[in-house]
């Protein structure tokens, strides 16, 4: 089982192409009521997008993660976003703040931000695999005694609740998006495509970065606080 798996892992590897794609937002009417036109970057400036949203929440996306690499400085931003049935109600800045360094950008970009992959090209690909391999049974004889061996196919899990994370990378000629749902879930199940691992370092250093400055943030404002009632 273990060779099969390892097989399967050099097959999606191998398929896995960095591709620009056509400038088309995961929700365009979402885009434009939040008036977020596609940014103008000069060279090796990027914009990312993280849309998240939850299976069971109402509205296409809860939170939006804005990052822009511009040059040597870097903008991060955080929205909460607000929804009832009709549709789109409101959105709130939760922080945003400017820094003169890009050292967490490069840090998503060894992360694959540029060149990442819809998550549901691994697991189709891997569901297709696991699909062509059928039951088979075999008698064998040891030991004078007659033994009946089932050799299963190996073990489809799918999810359909959860939390999607929908990217979306824009720079000077190209847009690229991709979308990973539950991805420490489908990582835990399928340790042998460090892809998958992979797609969770990338959303957890966004979080973790953004709860880091937003901390930050919060520290100034308290101590700013603090000293006015001195």
């Amino acid at each position: 089982m273990k060779n099969l798996r390892r097989a399967i892992f050099l097959l999606l590897l191998l398929s896995n192409q960095v591709i620009g794609q056509e400038f088309s937002p995961y929700f365009e009417g979402l885009t434009k009521q939040l008036r977020l036109n596609k940014p103008r970057l000069p060279r090796n400036s990027y914009q990312v997008r993280l849309w998240v949203n939850l299976s069971l929440a109402v509205g296409e996306a809860e939170e939006l993660y804005l990052i822009t690499q511009k040059r040597k400085k870097l903008s991060l931003e955080k929205r909460t976003l607000f929804h009832t049935k009709e549709g789109f109600l409101r959105s709130k800045v939760d922080f945003k703040v400017s820094l003169k360094e890009t050292t967490f950008f490069n840090e998503l970009i060894a992360n694959a931000v540029l060149s990442s992959r819809d998550q549901s090209i691994i697991t189709d690909s891997l569901y297709k695999v696991y699909r062509s391999f059928k039951q088979t049974t075999r008698v064998e004889i040891q030991d004078g005694e007659v033994q009946v061996i089932f050799n299963k196919p190996p073990k489809l899990t799918m999810l359909l609740d959860g939390t999607t994370y929908h990217f979306e990378v824009m720079g000077n000629g190209f847009f690229r998006k991709y979308k990973f749902h539950s991805p420490k879930a489908y990582a835990k199940m399928y340790p042998e495509l460090g892809e998958l691992s992979r797609n969770v370092d990338l959303v957890r250093r966004i979080f973790i970065a953004f709860l880091e400055k937003r901390r930050e943030i919060s520290l100034v404002e308290c101590v700013i606080q603090q000293n006015s009632w001195i």
